[in-house]
């Protein structure tokens, strides 16, 4: 099987599980492979789950074998489903939806979309939109970055994010986004469940119309003398200033 089966990583495993034990989320794997010393960190969870889950113990080299080429921490689990949704289940997930709302811009690095899922989880973001084109998408290199935070994010691909941010706007939510041209003073931004915040792509930033939609556009201050932060740290820093904002 290709690596594209898996999911793997112990920090990922265990997270899924646990999300699955207490929210009752449906799991994403039926069956697991570990190795000894994965099965006794584990162990403890791994015995909550009775029957629900196929376990079975493996050799380091044999999950080499399985999934070469990642670094799998001694525990690969056979994907059934793909964390991932589309147009029609956003729409319906709008619904109820509240902020923040992460709007990804073109992420194409697998690296730097699991990173900033993880950090925006650890902000109490619960959804993200990424487009269907020009992005990485939820790679198993994406999972295992992210450390399970997929466990708990509503993570959407949608096809015209320029129509998405009318449509959240109409609905109250105000849009933020940010640029070294930014002039927007961060104490005036509405409040932290009432936006959305948008991050560019690595290289080129936020496409030009997604910068028309915006109602604020912020710039996060530099004191030294490089000119750009990588999109991760940059989102973490606008995170940061949303989320703690003197009340």
């Amino acid at each position: 099987m290709s690596r594209q089966d898996y999911i793997y990583g112990r920090r990922n495993i265990r997270e899924i599980l646990e999300r699955h034990l207490e929210k009752g989320s449906e799991l994403s794997f039926q069956e697991i492979w570990l190795t000894s010393g994965a099965k006794k960190e584990l162990e403890e969870i791994l015995s909550e789950l009775g029957d629900k889950l196929l376990i079975k113990e493996a050799s380091p080299s044999k999950l080499d074998k399985m999934a070469p080429g990642v670094n799998h921490q001694g525990v690969l689990a056979l994907r059934i489903q793909l964390h991932q949704g589309d147009k029609k289940s956003f729409d319906s997930h709008l619904e109820n939806c509240k902020g923040p709302i992460l709007v990804l811009d073109r992420i194409q690095d697998p690296g730097n979309l699991g990173n900033i899922l993880r950090t925006a989880e650890c902000f109490g973001v619960e959804t993200v939109l990424i487009p269907d084109r020009d992005s990485s998408g939820i790679t198993p290199a994406v999972e295992k970055v992210a450390s399970g935070a997929l466990a708990y994010l509503n993570v959407f691909k949608v096809g015209n994010l320029a129509q998405i941010l009318e449509k959240l706007q109409k609905r109250n939510f105000w849009v933020v986004s940010t640029s070294d041209k930014g002039t927007e003073d961060w104490a005036k931004i509405p409040a932290w469940e009432e936006l959305v915040i948008l991050m560019g792509n690595e290289g080129e930033g936020l496409k030009r119309i997604l910068m028309e939609k915006s109602d604020f556009t912020v710039r996060i201050p530099l004191h030294g003398h490089i000119s750009s932060l990588n999109v991760t740290v940059a989102t973490g820093i606008v995170l940061d200033r949303l989320k703690n904002r003197p009340k």
